[in-house]
This record gives structure tokens, sequence and C-alpha cells, in this order.
């Protein structure tokens, strides 16, 4: 993709620009988080100015067939959209953590939402092998939950290849 930041190799601090970090999130319930985090998409121009609510239908959408929280204390809130022109990854730091429907009942306080457009196959599907990795593994996830500045998660996510 051209207007991507996709490469072959990379980590996923290669792809989660300072500003589409929300730390903390101000958010108390997952649609309040899902917005405050696409917001943070439009500033960087993954989602089109004036578009923002069709992306967080979407994405609430995919959250209503079944919950992205994967349980560990992390949320991975996604879709494609026609408003996308680039795949945009935002994170979001939850203090006192959100009831997502969690299949473990834990709430989630790492929110790592993406977007991209309906033909990014490639960087979507890589960016949800590499999340649910995490998720899947208590030691990572456990790091990742621990990350509560920026300067730890951009370490962590430094250490996590998206391919």
């Amino acid at each position: 993709m051209s207007k991507s930041r996709w490469k072959e190799s990379q980590t996923v601090r290669d792809l989660v620009p300072d500003d589409t970090v929300v730390q903390p999130l101000k958010a108390t319930t997952r649609a309040a988080a899902v917005a405050e985090l696409v917001d943070a998409l439009v500033v960087i121009g993954a989602i089109e100015v004036g578009k923002e609510r069709g992306v967080r239908e979407a994405i609430l959408a995919r959250e209503d067939v079944a919950s992205t929280g994967l349980g560990n204390g992390i949320a991975l809130p996604h879709a494609k959209s026609k408003f996308s022109p680039r795949l945009g990854l935002a994170v979001g730091l939850s203090e006192e953590g959100i009831d997502i429907g969690a299949h473990d009942q834990i709430p989630a306080f790492v929110f790592l939402l993406w977007v991209c457009p309906p033909n990014a196959t490639q960087e979507h599907l890589a960016l949800m092998r590499g999340f649910a990795l995490i998720a899947r593994d208590a030691n990572l996830a456990g790091q990742l939950a621990a990350c509560k500045e920026r300067r730890s998660l951009f370490s962590f996510f430094e250490s996590v290849s998206v391919e």
C-alpha cells in the first residue's frame, strides 16, 4: 500500500505514532474508549475528518458480534473502513479498567484499536496475529498491562514483531 507505513518486517512500535497514545483514557465504557481512540486517529489522518461516527459504528458493530477483549486485560477493537485511507493504530491505557465482556471477565486496561482500508488484508491479519499472541501469553500480556507510561509502552512495542 502506497499510503501505508507497512513494510514486511517491522515492530508494533513502527506503527504507533506518539500522537495516538491516549494515556490515561478518560472513558469508563467500551463505546467511550473507542470514541477517544478514533478521535486520535482522525488527528493523524488515518480516518477522514467528519467520518468518525461511521468508523465508531463499524468498530462497535464488530464488538457486538463478539468482544475483542482477548483476556489478560487487553482489548483489540478494530474494523476495516472505507473512511480509513491507511492503517491507523491507537493505544489507550485505562487506569481503572473497562468491562468489555472478555472471556476471562478481566476488565481491559490496554486498548489496541486499529482501522484500515477494506483492501488492507495483510496488515489487518498481521496485527491480529501479533496481538493475539501477546494476549494468549500471560507473561507478555502482563508486561503489556504493566505499561503505565509511553516510554515503557514503546519499549515493549519495539520487541513485538508484526509480519
